[in-house]
């Protein structure tokens, strides 16, 4: 009977407890208890700082769906590399991406672009939060960029105005399985576009501050199973969140 009595005071009070919109901004946070529009959030949490929109974002704290990404890569660098032995050059640049998508901080970034004027103005840029957990994360202007992939050291280096993802694949040291021709420029906004480096097509757009770029292994290094791989990690690391 009292074990039926508990049960009874735990139900009511579950479906008295309202469901909440839970926002981290900066690491300050705010609660809801109700669905919120984003611009009602943005008005109370970002109308003071010189932000650079482009560099902002919102991410759910579920990261079921990006974690299923990461295992899947890694999956899938292993299946490259199977018939590998554990000392071959092909086999120790294939860890050392591993040992990369191992270390990202991930959460799930959602395809909202912040910025609190575009919200107030446009319904399409202010959607309304429903029950969860999210982080925002405002920043000032970014002055690194991030190469990741087939780099033989990676991590932030120094924005340059005006320079071209060749630029910066030219600047730093590669890996021998780098694929020479192209990379992947993960926009500091989470977009994904495959720029050409090599002299016979250079891309001469202009890499955004706070832009991941990412050197993937040649396509012919051992199966067409590479070309699936590169897309699998250019399109898991739009959900890094960088430091």
């Amino acid at each position: 009977m009292k074990a039926l009595l508990a049960l009874i005071i735990i139900s009511l009070f579950s479906a008295s407890t309202p469901a909440s919109v839970n926002v981290k901004v900066n690491g300050q946070q705010y609660r809801y208890l109700n669905p919120v529009r984003l611009s009602l959030i943005l008005q109370t949490t970002a109308k003071n700082g010189d932000w650079y929109w482009p560099a902002c974002a919102i991410y759910s704290e579920d990261t079921a769906d990006v974690e299923a990404m990461r295992k899947d890569v890694l999956q899938s660098i292993d299946a490259v590399a199977v018939d590998l032995s554990v000392n071959d050059d092909k086999a120790i640049a294939l860890n050392a991406l591993k040992r990369q998508v191992e270390n990202w901080t991930l959460a799930k970034r959602l395809p909202v672009k912040l910025n609190r004027n575009a919200a107030r103005l446009d319904v399409k840029q202010n959607p309304m939060l429903q029950e969860g957990n999210y982080a925002i994360y405002l920043t000032g202007r970014p002055d690194t960029v991030w190469l990741s992939g087939m780099v033989k050291t990676p991590g932030s280096y120094e924005y340059r105005n005006q320079s071209t993802p060749a630029d910066y694949a030219e600047g730093v040291n590669l890996r021998g399985y780098a694929d020479s021709d192209y990379v992947y420029v993960i926009s500091s906004r989470g977009e994904i576009t495959k720029q050409n480096i090599a002299y016979w097509g250079k891309s001469y757009s202009q890499v955004m501050p706070g832009s991941q770029i990412y050197v993937p292994l040649f396509t012919w290094l051992l199966s067409p199973d590479v070309d699936d791989l590169n897309e699998k990690v250019a399109s898991l690391a739009v959900h890094r969140v960088l430091p």
